[in-house]
């Protein structure tokens, strides 16, 4: 309701202040703008990926307030309803199970609980679920070590990652969207990256409608961590922080597209996650932009990525 109060509060000093917040707007724009588009990313609270499965799977809205306020009991429909919730925010698969990073980014520790993560491990080792479990069971069981003993629910949207079919439709509908080149298309589905302008822009472009790079931010460690869970991704590492600064001070000197691509080569060229997106996704795409069949990649590149299903 706080929020709802603060919008409408925005709503009317812009009614009042229409003339000059429109002069403000024009001036500006061209750099503000950016922040709030959505391009191809998704973020969603547990709240939301609750309710949206709710309505899934049935779940009346009395019954979800009673689940809710009695701690998730442990029932057939809230095992169910939490294992819906977990494919919905992709802090779960088939091929792992339990995504430690992405569930741990719904919780918020309580102040000065410097023991929460060793309290949850622990839990999680006792409550080891077996092949015997069911599905649902075995969700439950790992939430419910996070809901006692990492923090509480939070409350605010978190970046959703995308799947190898995701990835491959967002480089597919760029292609399209930017026009790209036969001779360039052709250089991607070879795997020949860079191979000029172009496929620095389409480079740039990509990482910008996949919400991992902004003009604005850079790369987006937060998110890339989510993504691919490599340490040169971890917004912790000194290394990288250093790196990316580095690279900003360059900036003035480059064009967009060659100071994002730039960025990724120089910080993150070790890591799995550009070599997944160059040699993967990219590769992937332009064949089948083109028509060409599409040899997949084995599990072993691509699956602890993404763990996608029928890879």
């Amino acid at each position: 309701m706080q929020f709802q109060l603060n919008c409408v509060q925005q709503a009317t000093r812009a009614t009042m202040n229409s003339f000059a917040l429109s002069v403000f707007v024009l001036a500006v724009g061209a750099v503000s703008v950016s922040a709030s588009l959505q391009h191809y990313v998704v973020e969603k609270s547990f709240n939301q990926a609750q309710a949206e499965c709710a309505e899934y799977q049935g779940v009346h809205d009395d019954d979800l307030l009673r689940y809710v306020k009695e701690g998730y009991p442990d029932v057939e429909e809230v095992r169910c309803l939490l294992r819906c919730v977990a494919f919905n925010l992709r802090f779960w698969n088939h091929t792992t199970g339990l995504q430690k990073h992405m569930v741990a980014g719904h919780f918020v520790p309580y102040p000065d609980d410097f023991h929460n993560v060793e309290r949850t491990e622990a839990c999680l080792a006792e409550n080891l679920y077996t092949c015997d479990d069911d599905l649902c069971t075995q969700v439950y069981k790992a939430f419910q070590c996070y809901y006692q003993y990492y923090g509480a629910l939070s409350e605010c949207p978190q970046f959703v990652v995308n799947s190898y079919l995701e990835d491959l439709q967002a480089a597919y509908d760029l292609f399209g969207m930017l026009a790209v080149s036969q001779s360039t298309l052709q250089s991607l589905a070879g795997g020949c990256f860079p191979s000029g302008e172009e496929s620095l822009c389409f480079f740039y472009s990509f990482v910008t409608r996949t919400g991992l790079y902004s003009v604005e931010d850079g790369a987006k460690l937060e998110r890339l961590y989510y993504q691919y869970k490599e340490e040169v991704f971890n917004p912790n590492n000194a290394q990288t922080v250093a790196c990316l600064q580095n690279q900003k001070k360059l900036a003035c000197k480059k064009s967009t597209c060659q100071q994002a691509y730039d960025t990724f080569q120089n910080c993150f060229g070790e890591s799995r996650g550009l070599e997944y997106l160059l040699h993967t996704v990219f590769v992937d795409a332009a064949k089948a932009f083109l028509g060409q069949p599409v040899c997949y990649c084995n599990k072993v590149k691509t699956c602890p990525l993404h763990k996608c299903y029928g890879r």
